[in-house]
């Protein structure tokens, strides 16, 4: 068993799922997360007592030996409440929301193939899954990193923490600007020259009470919006739904194109918050509110887990696939990657 250290900068989905591999591996975890809540976009928040989920909705591939499940079983998140979900609806066209690549058809056929097999969310939302990960980990909340060198990561505060490896769970140009040891200029600059994918506009809507019923599955509609709904109540009536769509967009034209696959939503919304890419660039730290990381050409841009400080390891959407399946496959290379 090891007694090393890992730091891991960064306490969302990709970290935590690091933090779990390496602990089982016997290294000494800490994980630093800037916010008040560990999750990143596997948070949740309340509003007039209804809950929403910011970034995670829906999974595909947990029926057994599928894509996710293999991953999830060895490390205990099967037995989280998941439940299963109708297939995907998409009106007008391909899930755009899968189109963050100039090699997209490649990457459309790795990430859109588990939810062709199954799809899955889970009671409690993100936030399940995210108190599930942090069970038994050290995750110190409001610890904002403001510089990483030779093995040291300090925070706003003045506290440091040495590691013998160091992993950045945050968007890969965050670490280059922490970074006080040197790196070549050539890998900044590959860094830096890679775009960001597109921010996300939000519309958390609470419905009136038995307005509209439940839809098992999320809806695509001509490229432009996605609905998930809130979990049912016990007569099978949501009490929320989200509504998402890529930037530059507004709620009224979310909204209107919602409502030509269901038309009483005007009606049923009671009242509705609106997030924007400046909201996720606050909460989350990503540079432009980009929710889908980095933007990729599926035959070059691949970041790999390693960079030119041995120590020092990246991991996240922005090493590969985005979301949940391209996050936890990215944070099993990072761990394979770290050798006592």
């Amino acid at each position: 068993m090891s007694s090393q250290r890992v730091i891991i900068i960064g306490a969302g989905f990709g970290g935590l799922l690091c933090g779990r591999i390496l602990s089982r591996r016997g290294f000494d975890v800490i994980l630093l997360e800037q916010g008040r809540q560990y999750g990143g976009a596997l948070q949740t928040f309340v509003r007039e007592g209804v809950r929403f989920d910011t970034g995670f909705h829906s999974v595909g591939g947990l029926a057994p030996y599928e894509t996710l499940e293999l991953i999830f079983r060895p490390l205990g998140l099967m037995e989280l409440p998941w439940y299963r979900t109708e297939p995907d609806e998409i009106i007008g066209g391909d899930n755009a929301f899968l189109r963050l690549s100039s090699g997209w058809k490649e990457e459309k056929k790795h990430v859109l193939a588990p939810f062709r097999l199954s799809t899955w969310r889970l009671k409690g939302g993100g936030k399940t899954l995210a108190d599930e990960l942090a069970r038994d980990q050290q995750v110190l909340l409001r610890k904002k990193v403001v510089s990483i060198e030779d093995h040291v990561v300090t925070c706003e505060d003045g506290t440091s923490y040495r590691g013998d490896f160091v992993i950045a769970a945050i968007h890969p140009q965050l670490v280059l600007q922490l970074l006080k040891d040197r790196v070549r200029p050539a890998y900044r600059k590959r860094i830096n020259r890679l775009p960001n994918g597109p921010g996300i506009v939000t519309v958390n809507a609470k419905l009136r009470p038995g307005a509209m019923k439940y839809i098992n599955h999320s809806i695509f509609i001509d490229n432009q919006v996605m609905i998930h709904f809130g979990e049912p109540d016990e007569n099978g009536f949501a009490p929320s739904v989200d509504l998402l769509g890529f930037a530059p967009t507004n709620a009224e034209k979310l909204i209107r194109k919602a409502s030509q696959r269901l038309p009483d939503l005007p009606q049923a919304i009671e009242k509705y918050w609106v997030s924007t890419p400046e909201t996720w660039e606050y909460f989350t730290g990503t540079p432009e509110g980009t929710a889908y990381g980095i933007l990729k050409n599926a035959r070059e841009d691949f970041l790999p887990p390693v960079t030119p400080l041995p120590w020092l390891f990246l991991t996240g959407q922005n090493l590969g696939l985005h979301g949940i399946l391209g996050t936890a496959v990215s944070a099993i290379y990072t761990c394979k990657s770290i050798q006592p």
